[in-house]
């Protein structure tokens, strides 16, 4: 076994108190975390910045989701891991290093700071060692994984600063995002078990559909606290319309679209409904409106 394939060194770093910080930090790389820290961002920092940033990630979750099952790379042995949730997904390319580098990349990029840089390379680091630490993916899958992400930020880069993109209407701009999910949907390689999730293609449109300038009001406690509350909203929402739409095979064309809709509706509670909320009861201000 090479060193991009061999895990045995990791047993001797091994320690309760090092497994339970890296079970921690693991965490930032799973979609529960993802959703409700995109949606406070949302919510308490900049619709705008939080919309270009979700839809980053809806993107690099597809792409990732998509080289996983193409490459249907087996993950390291079952001793070594230390993290159930993997489930039966394969291990290449990183999920974690690659929605990592798109993620906080994408905020380092977009806020061009100098400590939310470091910031952002430190977490990238942490999570994608917390990987191999807890024995779900080896080098290999971190390295590709990292090099995905890079790649995806570039391609990024490029599209938004072209004058093709940045004369697209809001319309065209729909037009592009449908077209990529049904190229992945067509292509996705599909087999027993491993199969594109229609309720996260579903948010993804939602997000972008929804989506809106709305600012709180200037007190910093009271947008924190409201922003915790929506966060709860948000969570209670996902966890109810994920478990319905789990229910549907969504192989069927009225399943397909239940689910579709369902992924629709969640992110329009959160980009929509909840700030229209805000502003009804005089809490927060719409931008178009002004």
């Amino acid at each position: 076994m090479n060193i991009w394939n061999d895990l045995s060194w990791v047993e001797s770093l091994r320690s309760p108190f090092l497994t339970t910080f890296f079970e921690a930090i693991t965490l930032m790389g799973y979609p529960v975390f993802l959703i409700l820290f995109i949606s406070f961002g949302y919510f308490y920092w900049s619709p705008s910045r939080f919309t270009r940033v979700a839809m980053m990630l809806f993107v690099s979750g597809i792409i990732n989701s998509f080289l996983k099952d193409y490459f249907q790379d087996p993950r390291p042995a079952i001793e070594f891991m230390l993290d159930p949730k993997v489930g039966t997904s394969y291990g290449l390319p990183s999920g974690h290093a690659q929605i990592a580098v798109t993620l906080w990349g994408l905020l380092a990029y977009e806020l061009k700071d100098k400590w939310v840089s470091l910031g952002a390379l430190i977490l990238v680091l942490a999570i994608c060692f917390s990987r191999l630490y807890l024995g779900v993916h080896d080098i290999q899958d971190v390295s590709l994984g990292l090099l995905v992400g890079l790649l995806i930020l570039v391609i990024w880069h490029v599209v938004i600063s072209s004058n093709f993109f940045k004369n697209l209407s809001r319309l065209n701009i729909l037009i592009c995002i449908l077209v990529f999910q049904l190229l992945a949907y067509v292509f996705y390689p599909t087999h027993d078990g491993h199969e594109i999730s229609i309720w996260f293609l579903g948010a993804m449109i939602g997000w972008y559909v929804g989506s809106s300038y709305i600012v709180l009001i200037k007190n910093k406690l009271i947008n924190l606290c409201l922003s915790l509350f929506s966060i709860g909203v948000v969570f209670f929402a996902m966890i109810t319309l994920t478990n319905l739409a789990g229910n549907f095979s969504s192989t069927g064309i009225i399943d397909f679209l239940f689910v579709y809709i369902l992924g629709i509706l969640f992110s329009f509670i959160v980009t929509y409904f909840i700030p229209r909320l805000w502003v009804y009861f005089g809490l927060a201000l719409d931008m178009h409106k002004t």
